[in-house]
This record gives C-alpha cells, sequence and structure tokens, in this order.
C-alpha cells in the first residue's frame, strides 16, 4: 500500500510502499477514505523535541471502512467509522477517567496518511448514515475543542474572546455557541477566516491592533469573562492576560511548542485563571458525532481543498509558511 512518511525534518513527506498492516485482537484494518491535515502534524515533523518518530506515517484525523478485524472486536467489514487516534489500556486511572492519552500504556494510533491504518476498536465509532467520511475526519479536530470548552462555566451573559480562526478556533466557537455563551468575538492576524468563523457563530472577527483589548471590551460589552487561545502562538497567552475581566477564565487549547513569556503580576492583580486542555475521550467523540448527526453541520465550512497522496509532500510543506484553508483533507485512495 501507499504511504506518506516522514523521512526526517527538513525533508518532504516520502510516498512509500510499504506492507499492509495486520490487526492483532482488538484491533481493526481501515480503508482511510478521508484524514485531515492537522497543524500539530506540522509541527511534529519541524525538528522539535516533539517531533514523531521518522520513518512513521502521520495523520490522526481519519475516517473510513473496516476492511479487516481482529479477535475480540464488534466492528464489521465494511462499517464505516472514524476512531481516537490513541491505543491505551482501557482500564487505567486515567482510561477510566476519559482521558486516553494520560494512559500508562499510550500508542499513537496515527498513519492516516496512508491508503490503510490500524485502528483501536474499542476507540472507533461507527459513523451515522447521514454523515460523509469527511464529516468523520472533523470530528477528532471538534472532540479537542470540544473537551476544551466543555471545562468552561458558560451562560448567556458570558463575554468570550477566541484567538485564532483556524480550525482549533472555529471549533471552539462552534462549541462554545452550542454551549450557551453569549457574545464570542474571533481575533485573528488577518480576515481571511471571517467567512468560517461567522459560519460557526461569532459575533465579530477583530484583527491584531495596538489598542485590541479595547477593541475586545467595544465589542463584547465589557471585559471578556473567557479567553481562548485557538491560536497557539507565542505572545497569545500574554495578550490573553492582558484582556481578560477580572476574576476572568484562560483557556489554552492551541497547544505552543515555543515557550511563551508571561507577566504573572498582571495576572495576579486580575486573578485570572489559566487552564490547559488536551485531547479528547470518547464522550467527546460521542458528543461531537451526536452532534452532527443532528444537524449542526456548520463545520463543514472548516473544510478547503481535498488531495490524494502524490499531492501531499508539496501542500504540506507549502502549509508550513503559507496560509490555508482550516481543514486540508486527504484522499489516500486518489490516483
Amino acid at each position: 500500500m501507499r504511504s506518506a512518511i516522514f523521512v526526517e525534518p527538513g525533508k518532504p513527506l516520502a510516498i512509500e510502499d510499504v506492507q499492509m498492516p495486520r490487526p492483532a485482537a482488538g484491533q481493526a484494518v481501515i480503508r482511510v477514505c478521508r484524514c485531515g491535515i492537522c497543524a500539530s502534524d506540522l509541527s511534529m515533523t519541524s525538528g522539535s523535541p516533539f517531533d514523531m518518530p521518522c520513518g512513521t506515517a502521520p495523520g490522526h484525523e481519519y475516517a473510513g471502512e473496516v476492511v479487516e478485524t481482529g479477535e475480540d472486536v464488534s466492528l464489521k467489514v465494511g462499517d464505516r467509522v472514524t476512531a481516537i487516534p490513541i491505543g491505551s489500556c482501557g482500564t487505567c486511572p486515567a482510561c477510566r477517567a476519559d482521558a486516553p492519552l494520560q494512559c500508562q500504556t499510550f500508542r499513537s494510533m496515527a498513519g492516516g496518511y496512508s491508503e490503510y491504518t490500524l485502528v483501536d476498536a474499542r476507540a472507533a465509532f461507527h459513523l451515522p448514515e447521514a454523515l460523509s467520511f469527511e464529516d468523520g475526519a472533523l470530528v477528532e479536530p471538534l472532540a479537542s475543542s470540544h473537551r476544551g470548552v466543555a471545562k468552561l462555566d458558560l451562560g448567556p451573559e458570558s463575554r468570550v474572546a477566541v484567538f485564532g480562526a483556524g480550525a482549533i478556533g472555529a471549533g471552539a466557537i462552534f462549541w462554545l455557541k452550542q454551549r450557551g455563551a453569549g457574545k464570542v468575538v474571533a481575533i485573528a492576524r488577518s480576515r481571511r477566516g471571517a467567512g468560517l468563523v461567522d459560519t460557526m457563530g461569532a459575533d465579530a472577527l477583530l484583527t491584531t491592533g495596538e489598542d485590541l483589548a479595547g477593541e475586545i471590551a467595544e465589542a463584547l460589552g465589557g471585559a471578556p469573562d473567557i479567553v481562548v487561545d485557538g491560536a497557539g502562538a507565542p505572545g497569545i497567552l500574554q495578550q490573553a492576560i492582558e484582556c481578560i475581566g477580572w476574576n476572568g477564565t484562560i483557556l489554552s487549547l492551541g497547544g505552543c511548542m515555543k515557550p511563551d513569556p508571561i507577566l504573572p503580576l498582571l495576572g495576579m492583580v486580575k486573578e485570572a485563571t489559566i487552564r490547559f486542555s488536551v485531547a479528547y475521550g470518547a464522550s467527546d467523540f460521542r458528543t461531537t458525532l451526536d452532534t452532527l448527526d443532528a444537524g449542526h453541520l456548520e463545520p463543514r465550512a472548516m473544510v478547503g481543498d481535498t488531495i490524494g497522496l502524490a499531492e501531499l509532500p508539496e501542500r504540506f510543506e507549502a502549509m508550513r509558511t503559507g496560509s490555508h484553508a482550516a481543514k486540508v483533507m486527504v484522499d489516500p485512495q486518489l490516483p
């Protein structure tokens, strides 16, 4: 089968012929029909301390069709599924708390930039008939945003500022509105994502300016009670502290992978709380699927181009520096 392999930092992904995976007990093989390109794939193939192992295939936002199962699996050949891209034991305290990323035996189940990949059958979810493989590939990033937003105390009076108009920021806006937040404004470097954040429910999009805190307060009718960092860029947490209101909450969702200095005294004066959230659990995947299946399909606006494996290496490198749609999809079955 064809697979896009991370060779080493500084080199494009290589499209190679590799052996088909074989499922062990509790696993299944899916024919990958869609896999979204995540910013973390770019970050973890860039020479950082968080890089994935060389010689492996990235891609963790996938959906596809079951083609083979191992023992002790209830999935059937032909089932349409998406899956949590994590292998876990299912019994440790983290697993019982629905936090598989923290499992003592955590293992990555990436490989979505391949014609076929392995999934943990216990972490696979059937796609409802009304949802496409493309919808299925959106579940993972939406579940990540859901986990963070679910930690917030929200109500119709909540004033929220969201930094970032990409997949995580847009996903956060979607869930903020789904969970009853009041006014929500998005902040981005340009207005390129204006249509997306509007579709997801934002009341306004602001671009970074000299008096950003003042502009945010004016748009919201007061300083925000909540600020969400959906961008993950150095400097965002400090901007969040500068604009948050007294006793407010800052949610870090973007996953900045570089040192990010802040001025703690300002946060102390405002008695602000900084919360972090990572990944997802089964409940986040299920809520996301149920919400999409109920007809809340605004996240489809995140999808841009769909490309095949042949085009992936060049597009992947271009995305490191250039602007792009919130979610570029890979269809490994394209010739």
